[in-house]
Parts: C-alpha cells; sequence; structure tokens
C-alpha cells in the first residue's frame, strides 16, 4: 500500500517516544529547531537542527529530547524514482545529512508548505505533495556532495553504555536464534536486575519487547519481499513454531501473516 504524508510537530517541552517503533515507508525526518537524541537500529547519536535523518523501512527508531520542531515527509519507495532511491539510501548510510545554508529557508517553506496541504482538503492534494516531496529530494541532491562530506559533523555520539549497544547488535544479529534475559546476562556477564535497568534507561521498553519488534520487522520483509512460506519466515525470524508467530503477528500488526503478504 502507498504511503505519503507531510508531518509537522513543534514540542515546548521535553519530549520522550514512549517506545522504538517502525514501519514500512522512508521517514526524511528534517529538524528545524532544537536537538534530538535518536536511535536507529544500534546506532545512538544527537542530531542538531537544520539536519535530515533518513530512516529506512522498517528500521526500528526513537528519538528524545528537549523542544524542537520537526517536518516529516513520510513516503512509500515504490512512489520514488529509481535515483531518488539512491540519494535515500546514500544518505542512510551517512546517518545524518546537514541541510546547507543556501537551500535551507527554501527546503523549509517546501516543507511547511506540505504540511499546510496535508491538512486540508483540496483536489489533487497527493499529486501535490508527490510534487513537493520530489522538489525537496532535488535541492537536496543538488547539494549531496557538500552535505554528505559534512555528515560526521551533524551528529556526535549520545554518552550510551557500552553495554547497552551491544546488547543492541547482539539482538540485531541473533535474532534468529533463541534469546532469553539468561542466556543475555550470561553473554554480558551481568545480573538480570542489571541488564533490564540499564536497557529500558535507554531504550524505554523491556528487552523481550525490543527482541519481539525486530523479529516481527524482519518478517514484514521477508513475508513483503521473498517467496519464503510462512514456516520459513517463522523460524527464520526466532519463532518456536508458525502458529505461535502467527498469533503473535495478527496480535500486533492486526493481520495475519498470509494476509500480511498477500496486501503487499
Amino acid at each position: 500500500m502507498d504511503f505519503l504524508e507531510f508531518d509537522e510537530l513543534s514540542i515546548n517541552e521535553q519530549h520522550v517516544m514512549p517506545r522504538p517503533h517502525s514501519h514500512d515507508y522512508y521517514e526524511l525526518y528534517f529538524l528545524i529547531d532544537g536537538e534530538r537524541e535518536f536511535f536507529i537500529e544500534n546506532k545512538m547519536f544527537i542530531v542538531p537542527k537544520n539536519t535530515l535523518v533518513v530512516v529506512p523501512p522498517f528500521c526500528i527508531h526513537k528519538t528524545e529530547g528537549g523542544p524542537y520542531r520537526r517536518i516529516n515527509i513520510n513516503v512509500s519507495p515504490n512512489l520514488l524514482s529509481k535515483s531518488q532511491n539512491e540519494f535515500l539510501l546514500n544518505a542512510t548510510k551517512n546517518i545524518a545529512v546537514k541541510i546547507n545554508d543556501e537551500y535551507r529557508d527554501l527546503i523549509v517553506r517546501l516543507l511547511s508548505e506540505g504540511a499546510k496541504i496535508q491538512s486540508v482538503n483540496i483536489k489533487s492534494k497527493r499529486e501535490y505533495l508527490l510534487s513537493l516531496a520530489k522538489t525537496i529530494l532535488l535541492f537536496l541532491s543538488v547539494q549531496e556532495s557538500v552535505s554528505l562530506s559534512l555528515a560526521s559533523s551533524a551528529y556526535s555520539m549520545k554518552a550510551v553504555s557500552p553495554e547497552v549497544l551491544k546488547i543492541i547488535y547482539y539482538i540485531n544479529t541473533h535474532y534468529s536464534q533463541p534469546i532469553t534475559l539468561k542466556i543475555l546476562c550470561d553473554v554480558f556477564f551481568m545480573s538480570k536486575v542489571s541488564l533490564c535497568k540499564k536497557f529500558k534507561e535507554v531504550m524505554n521498553c523491556s528487552i523481550m519487547e525490543y527482541v519481539m519488534r525486530i523479529r516481527l520487522n524482519k518478517a514484514k520483509v521477508l513475508l513483503r519481499d521473498t517467496d519464503k512460506s510462512i514456516e520459513e519466515v517463522a523460524f527464520e525470524c526466532g519463532f518456536s513454531s508458525a502458529n505461535y508467530f502467527g498469533l503473535t503477528f495478527k496480535k500486533e500488526i492486526g493481520l495475519s501473516p498470509l494476509n500480511y503478504k498477500k496486501t503487499r
């Protein structure tokens, strides 16, 4: 299902997303004002204003921090051209894209226009929003050689417990295998209390909630992009049985794995 949306948000106080989440479209996160702590997959970094962060489909992420203003473009990959998808893919490799001062005001005006149009009901709204999105990507691609070379200065690593990042990386790379709190305690030589406390302080969710999100995300990708059977997907994503996978998937996603596969 195609998805396109301009979404503007201004927060005047400390704001923490309840828990990590993901979706099946690109999230182009334009931070206009303020500063945000960003978590994507197993990376944690600080994003300053006038920066674009590209969150790929099915990528677990969350943000937190003080007052800020951002405008997102949420768009399905198939609505974009091959070159536009390639630009976004390159942007994800560089974590963040610093918006060139030469184009900043223009890009912010186009983003604000898209957010305004999003909230009203007009004829050909979808076509207009898609044109705005592609125009913004065009200006970003023109400054690509500058912005991507500055990406390393556009973010800085947050002081996060290295144990937590190691746990996240372990889960991201071992999701197809059995993962329990005992296994993690043994791998990282930590007590259960310390393990769970440190992880929740950073991620705002429990370890096993995070494990389930990773497995369901990987399952959605396999269901969408491969011809693997439901049983194959279940075991490849670390579920103990196809039946348990089906029940869990429907509870969390709202569709059975088979129906999700058909709709995609």
